[in-house]
């Protein structure tokens, strides 16, 4: 079968692409830039410290401006996406205010608006890189679920009967869309299956989903059980993204609403307490 080659991309790096930061050491590294920022603005006041002033305020914008890119494009994984991160939030605001400050100050409309125009481009520069070499998660795993209702979802499972979503309502389901030619996916998958095993008996099921055919999914599983259901994709709604990138998650309440979507293998235990919170 041929495979979409945004797939095969993120397939293929998906798993090593994150960089593993916690949410404080994100704050401090905006703070400090913020810090730079402000120390730039107090010395461009003093004539005599205005070589030391230019430095220091363009690193700490740079900064700022490099960890919102990053944040926005999903870089430090699905546990910091910017809505979650409270990094991304002083980054915009300082970032608006030192913009604000800028436009406002004396200066040849050149240097201005050119500065400022010059950031912009070189961050819209660096959100499309990352969106042609599949550094960044699918835009729409980059964005907050707002607890929606889960979209009709159906599959044959390893009898061949069809199945659908929508039968597993009452429980909390871990939708899984693999492929077995995905190394990250096949990372992935045992640490899915262990919390199957951990937390079947409070309610929660994991739905591996492919998009193979029988025969090639029939020698894989004899080969490699993982706890939970396998099933083979009837029809998705397109709010899904079956098939574009691999891996994708979705981790559906109780009540059928989606509470969190994201791509590539999460932190174990982000991964953990988000599926506790459910159960």
């Amino acid at each position: 079968m041929s495979l979409p080659w945004a797939a095969i991309c993120s397939g293929a790096i998906r798993e090593n692409r994150s960089m593993h930061m916690t949410a404080s050491q994100l704050l401090l590294v905006a703070a400090a830039a913020s810090a730079a920022i402000a120390m730039g603005i107090a010395l461009l006041q003093a004539s005599r410290l205005r070589g030391l002033a230019w430095p220091s305020f363009v690193l700490g914008g740079g900064v700022l401006g490099l960890l919102a890119l990053m944040l926005l494009t999903g870089r430090f994984g699905p546990e910091h996406l910017w809505f979650r991160t409270p990094a991304f939030y002083l980054a915009a605001v300082v970032l608006v205010a030192a913009g604000v400050w800028w436009l406002l100050r004396p200066a040849s409309p050149m240097l201005r608006f050119g500065l400022p125009a010059l950031l912009v481009a070189g961050l819209a520069v660096g959100a499309l890189v990352a969106r042609l070499d599949g550094r960044s998660a699918p835009i729409a795993m980059l964005l907050p679920t707002l607890d929606a209702p889960a979209p009709e979802l159906s599959y044959f499972d390893t009898a061949g009967r069809r199945r659908t979503l929508a039968e597993l309502h009452g429980r909390v389901v871990l939708l899984n869309f693999w492929a077995t030619w995905c190394a990250p996916c096949r990372k992935e998958m045992p640490m899915l299956a262990k919390l199957q095993r951990e937390h079947a008996s409070d309610g929660l099921v994991v739905l591996y989903v492919s998009l193979e055919e029988p025969d090639v999914l029939g020698p894989f599983l004899s080969a490699n059980h993982f706890d939970g259901i396998q099933g083979r994709l009837d029809h998705a709604a397109e709010y899904y993204g079956a098939g574009k990138f691999y891996p994708l998650s979705f981790l559906v309440s109780r009540e059928g609403r989606v509470v969190h979507r994201w791509s590539g293998r999460p932190r174990e235990d982000w991964l953990t307490a988000q599926v506790s919170a459910q159960l």
